[in-house]
C-alpha cells in the first residue's frame, strides 16, 4: 500500500487543488463506505453531496446535458405532483451513489493501464498491421482495450493511423473503432451501462452475464467482419488477435478477480469493481511508485470533468426510480403487459427504445433506465439474463449512433473527424443488423432457461 508520506506528498495535493474534485472525492469515499456500512444518514449526506456536485458543475456541462437535465427535472416534477413521492426521488438519488464510486475508480484504472508496457506493445503491434488488416485490428483492438479502458481505447488505437492520412481513411478507422469499443459493453463489467443493468437486475450473477455477453460480442464482431472487412481474411483476424497477446493475461486476471470477489462475497458487481480495482492499482504503485503522481493528476482532472456523466446518471436514476416505483403509474402500465406480450417483443423494445431516440441525441441511459425500471416493477416474466443483455445491447448500440454520446465525441476528436459523420453513416446499418441478430438469440435463451 502507499505510505502515509506518499499520500501527503503526491495524492492529497491533487485532490485539494480543485474544490469540485474534493467534493466528488468525499462522495466517492461515502459511496465506498456505504458498501460495508448500512447507515441511512450516510447515504443521505453522500446523496446530497452528489447532487450538489452535479448542480454546481452544470455551467460547464455540454449543451445536450443541460437540455436532458431540464427535461428530466420537469418529468420528475410531474411525477412528484401526480403519481410519486419525495421518497421515490430520494431513493433514485441514493441509487446513483454507486456510480459516484465507480466512475473515479474506472478513471484511475484507465490511467494505470495506459502506462503498462504490455499495453504499449500491443498498440505498437496494431500500428504495424498492413492495409485492410489495420481496420480489423482497430475493431478487435478497441473491443479488448475498451473492455477495461472504455473510451480510453480510442486514444490508443488512433495512434495506428498515420498523421498524414486522408480524411476518408481517418473516418473509416473511427467507425471501425466505434464498432469495436461500443460492443465491448455486452460483456465487460467496467462500463456504466453494465452497472445500471445490475442495479435493476441484481439476481444476474457475473459468472452468467460475462460468458454470455462475450458470446454476443463474438457474434457482433463476426457481423462487423462480414459487413466491412472485404475481402475477408482469417489471416487478418489471426494477426489482430496476436497483437493483443501481451495484454490478455492482465485483462484476464483483472476480470477474473472481480468475478471471484463478486461470487465469494456479498458485494454486488459494482461493489466488487470498486473494491478490487483500487487494490490492483495499489499493487502497481508498489512496483512503480513513479506512476503515483501522474496517475492521480489524471484521475483528479477527469473527476473535475465528470459533471456530464454523473448528471445523466442522476437524472436517469431519479426519473427511473420515481416512475418504476410509483404505484399509480404501475397501475396504468400493467394493462399493457397483462395480455402477455411475447418475450421477443419486450426484448426488442428494450433495445429499440434506446436506439431510436439516440439518433436525435437522447442518450440511451435516459430511455433505457426508465424502460427497465418500469418493466422490472411489473411481473414481466422475462429471463433476467436475457433482459440484462438486452439493456447492454441497447446501451452499446445506441451510444454508437448518438451525437450526444461521449464515445462518438471522443472518437471524432481522437481521429480528427466530425462526430456527426462518425455517428450517422455505415454504422447505422450495422446497429440495425446487430439488433436484428441479437433479439432471436436473447429470445432463444429466454425460452430455453425460463
Amino acid at each position: 500500500m502507499c505510505s502515509l508520506r506518499l499520500w501527503r506528498a503526491e495524492i492529497l495535493p491533487q485532490i485539494f487543488k480543485d474544490w469540485r474534485v474534493l467534493l466528488l472525492a468525499s462522495v466517492w469515499l461515502g459511496s465506498v463506505a456505504g458498501l460495508f456500512v448500512s447507515a441511512p444518514m450516510l447515504d443521505h449526506l453522500t446523496g446530497i453531496g452528489l447532487l450538489v456536485f452535479v448542480l454546481l458543475t452544470l455551467p460547464r456541462a455540454r449543451r445536450e446535458t443541460k437540455f436532458l437535465m431540464l427535461g428530466g427535472g420537469l418529468i420528475t416534477a410531474v411525477l412528484l405532483m401526480t403519481v410519486a413521492g419525495p421518497a421515490d426521488a430520494l431513493r433514485g438519488l441514493e441509487r446513483s451513489l454507486i456510480f459516484a464510486g465507480l466512475l473515479p475508480t474506472l478513471q484511475m484504472t484507465k490511467a494505470v493501464a495506459l502506462r503498462m508496457p504490455s499495453v504499449r506493445i500491443s498498440q505498437e503491434r496494431l500500428a504495424s498491421l498492413p492495409g485492410q488488416a489495420a481496420d480489423v485490428g482497430i475493431a478487435i483492438g478497441t473491443t479488448v482495450f475498451g473492455s477495461v479502458l472504455n473510451t480510453g481505447a480510442f486514444a490508443l488505437v488512433s495512434a495506428v493511423i498515420k498523421q498524414d492520412a486522408t480524411e476518408e481513411r481517418r473516418l473509416t478507422a473511427a467507425r471501425a473503432a466505434m464498432r469495436g469499443m461500443n460492443i465491448s459493453v455486452l460483456w465487460s463489467p467496467f462500463f456504466v451501462g453494465f452497472a445500471v443493468a445490475g442495479t435493476y437486475l441484481p439476481e444476474v450473477e457475473l459468472w452468467q452475464i460475462v460468458p454470455f455477453g462475450f458470446f454476443c460480442v463474438c457474434l457482433s464482431i463476426a457481423i462487423a467482419l462480414a459487413m466491412f472487412a472485404r475481402p475477408f481474411s482469417f489471416g487478418a483476424v489471426r494477426d489482430s488477435l496476436a497483437c493483443l497477446g501481451p495484454i490478455a493475461p492482465r485483462l484476464g486476471f483483472a476480470a477474473g478477480t472481480v468475478i471471484l470477489v463478486g461470487a465469494l462475497t456479498p458485494l454486488s458487481t459494482l461493489g466488487a469493481i470498486i473494491v478490487v480495482m483500487p487494490v490492483l492499482c495499489a499493487i502497481q504503485f508498489q512496483r512503480h511508485p513513479e506512476q503515483v503522481r501522474p496517475v492521480f493528476e489524471e484521475t483528479a482532472t477527469a473527476m473535475s470533468r465528470m459533471g456530464d456523466d454523473l448528471a445523466l446518471i442522476v437524472v436517469a436514476m431519479v426519473v427511473g426510480t420515481a416512475a418504476g416505483e410509483a404505484d399509480a403509474l404501475i397501475v396504468h402500465v400493467a394493462p399493457l403487459l397483462e395480455g402477455g406480450l411475447p418475450a421477443p417483443v419486450l426484448l426488442a423494445s428494450l433495445i429499440g427504445i434506446q436506439l431510436l431516440p439516440a439518433v436525435v441525441g437522447i442518450h440511451p441511459i435516459i430511455t433505457g433506465t426508465i424502460f427497465l425500471a418500469a418493466l422490472t416493477s411489473l411481473p414481466h416474466g422475462i429471463l433476467p439474463l436475457a433482459l440484462y443483455e438486452a439493456m447492454l445491447a441497447g446501451w452499446g448500440l445506441g451510444s454508437m449512433i448518438s451525437i450526444a454520446s461521449l464515445s462518438v465525441v471522443t472518437a471524432g476528436s481522437m481521429f480528427g473527424v466530425r462526430p456527426l459523420v462518425v455517428a450517422i453513416g455505415p454504422n447505422l446499418l450495422y446497429v440495425l443488423v446487430v439488433w436484428a441478430a441479437l433479439v432471436p438469440l436473447l429470445s432463444a435463451v429466454h425460452y430455453a432457461f425460463i
